[in-house]
């Protein structure tokens, strides 16, 4: 009877440390998480953890969750639909401005990842002047990435061209074919999709290096201080996806068609290409892209010229990966 009890004790231990671990059949932890794009990019990200199982060999059970645009995912986090998901640098801040407890845990890309495409009879930046440009909605990082390229190209957004509110890429896409505008703002899918059609790019704004948190994982102080372990076994999940992401090529376009229906082979692997480059293994939260924000929004609101963009991130989660070791021995460095 002795030997029964302390076989059942053992069992007990044993799977009271699979659970606390994530391990291998532990009873996985249910979550939703939302991605914020159905472009290939670097949402990919979420959908490689989710399809590769990542999440599951972290003790996730995730559902993943399309909500359209960085303003919407933020605003989901703080609505406490989504515990951690996806999100823009712009919406973070505006919500953070306003009060609302949402911080950001990661750094997907990491610097402005925008073109400027135009209808082929503009062919310098300078002839932007005076026309039609196709934008997103307010707070969105393309409407934040269009306005900010323009100051950079010497154009006032709000004088020299005329900005009007026209959706996401696909929307704005069809209203560049339509003749609606005349120009607009894409990420590299979005770019490949644009000259494809005929519309050739004008300003290559990721050649510029503008530091900024165009994507990333975002959740809220109370969820970080109340369950601290699933934080750290999603971005441990995170953080082994973007390893998938980089190393295994064909798997991640099967999986980036799948979500993104874009079956453009050309396309897939431009936009795969682009990622892999700019996505660092390590996926800090820029902090100096959190601080171009502020000083843009600056100009409208005093509260963002007093902010502290350190307030804004919280780099405990990749930096104990990466002060571990764990991200160094996912690439063998």
């Amino acid at each position: 009877m002795r030997k029964s009890y302390a076989r059942n004790i053992g069992i007990a231990v044993v799977l009271a440390a699979c659970l606390a671990s994530g391990a291998p059949g532990a009873a996985a932890e249910k979550i939703n998480t939302s991605y914020i794009s159905v472009s290939p990019g670097s949402s990919s990200v979420i959908w490689v953890a989710k399809d590769a199982r990542i999440f599951e060999k972290y003790g996730l059970d995730a559902t993943i969750i399309f909500i359209s645009g960085s303003v919407r995912g933020i605003q989901a986090i703080l609505a406490g639909e989504i515990p951690i998901g996806e999100g823009g640098g712009p919406g973070l801040a505006s919500a953070k401005l306003a009060g609302g407890d949402v911080v950001a845990i990661a750094g997907n890309v990491n610097v402005l990842p925008y073109y400027l495409v135009a209808q082929p009879s503009i062919k310098r930046p300078e002839e932007l002047r005076g026309k039609i440009g196709g934008n997103h909605i307010a707070g969105t990082t393309a409407e934040f990435a269009l306005r900010v390229g323009l100051k950079k190209l010497g154009i006032d957004p709000s004088k020299d061209v005329n900005l009007r509110v026209i959706g996401g890429t696909m929307d704005r896409m069809i209203a560049l074919q339509k003749g609606i505008v005349n120009f607009t703002v894409a990420t590299e899918p979005g770019k490949a999709m644009a000259e494809k059609l005929g519309f050739p790019t004008i300003v290559d704004l990721a050649a510029m290096q503008i530091p900024f948190p165009q994507n990333g994982v975002y959740t809220s102080t109370r969820f970080i201080r109340e369950h601290p372990d699933t934080v750290r076994r999603y971005m441990r999940a995170y953080v082994e996806a973007i390893h998938f992401y980089k190393t295994h090529k064909e798997e991640t376009i099967k999986i980036s068609q799948k979500y993104s229906r874009l079956e453009d082979r050309k396309a897939q692997e431009e936009t795969w290409e682009w990622h892999t480059k700019y996505i660092p293994n390590a996926p800090y939260p820029p902090i100096d892209g959190y601080q171009l924000i502020l000083q843009d929004m600056a100009e409208k609101n005093p509260k963002a010229a007093q902010a502290n963009a350190k307030d804004y991130v919280d780099l405990r989660f990749v930096k104990e990966l990466e002060d571990s070791g764990f991200i160094k021995n996912l690439y063998g460095k």
